[in-house]
């Protein structure tokens, strides 16, 4: 007799998508055949309002897969995921899951203690979210969506300030008037003694991008600040002392323009707006 063993290595299988994308999907399929019974059995108020909350599920659900969210709005979708989800299994008789920063846990690797605090966790945020969802007023196409955040693109055209005659860094960034601080990371663009880009083979380095700036933030008192950092002699007449490599990062000068003032010649215009900053060194 001969004894044949086969041996294979198991893998675990893990979702490229989110977690609770997966149980988003999967919880919709569960309510969709208990829905229609609500119906049936004359549930019409519950028939209604566990609609309104699938809609909500399902947008919410789209606005994770879109990943255009920041990381806070991404924590504040599956806040209102989970407040969801357990507000329609509690209604619906079905089993109330345990979470942990929004996350299925399982029950297998937690204490029994930590599980009940878990439970009376969920329990509590279902009691608050059922006064909001019964009260409210479901109507067509309405669905909850997160504030759409707001994007600044920023394009240099030209640098016309001739008599500076060397190499420029100019440093662009947001600044708020009021705080009295920078609220952005700063974007650098490399000019030639020319004022053109310092590399033109890269001539797509001459525009940003500022991204996720909020409602909040568009009606604060905002302003684009571009520092200029002159490179090359220290003085004017000091071309033939010294290395003739040697070169010296100095500030020469700002510019400033109001976000505000920018917003209302967009709004008036309905259209792009080529904008002159004036350097003061």
């Amino acid at each position: 007799m001969k004894l044949y063993l086969i041996i294979r290595q198991y893998e675990t299988v893990v979702p490229l998508e989110d977690s609770i994308v997966t149980e988003v999907t999967a919880t919709l399929q569960e309510w969709a055949s208990l829905w229609k019974q609500l119906y049936v059995k004359h549930k019409v108020d519950l028939f209604y309002k566990l609609r309104h909350v699938m809609n909500e599920l399902i947008d919410l659900r789209r606005q994770l897969l879109s990943g255009h969210l920041t990381q806070d709005q991404v924590r504040e979708v599956k806040r209102h995921i989970t407040v969801r989800l357990d507000w329609g299994n509690e209604h619906l008789g079905l089993d109330l899951v345990p979470r942990k920063d929004f996350e299925v846990v399982d029950s297998d690797q937690i204490s029994v203690s930590d599980l009940y605090k878990m439970h009376l966790s969920s329990r509590q945020s279902v009691q608050q979210s059922t006064s909001q969802v019964d009260t409210m007023r479901p109507r067509h196409g309405e669905t909850c969506r997160m504030p759409v955040p707001h994007h600044f693109f920023l394009s240099l055209k030209s640098f016309t300030y001739n008599t500076i005659g060397e190499d420029t860094d100019v440093f662009f960034s947001l600044y708020d008037m009021r705080e009295g601080k920078q609220i952005s990371e700063r974007f650098l663009v490399r000019l030639n003694k020319n004022g053109g880009p310092r590399n033109p083979e890269k001539i797509e380095r001459m525009c940003a991008l500022f991204t996720d700036l909020s409602s909040k933030d568009m009606k604060r008192d905002l302003y684009i600040v571009a520092h200029v950092i002159r490179i090359g002699r220290m003085l004017l007449n000091d071309s033939k002392k010294g290395p003739a490599h040697l070169h010296y990062r100095r500030p020469y000068g700002c510019a400033v323009l109001s976000i505000l003032d920018v917003l209302q010649s967009l709004t008036e215009l309905k259209e792009e707006k080529d904008f002159v900053l004036k350097v003061y060194t």
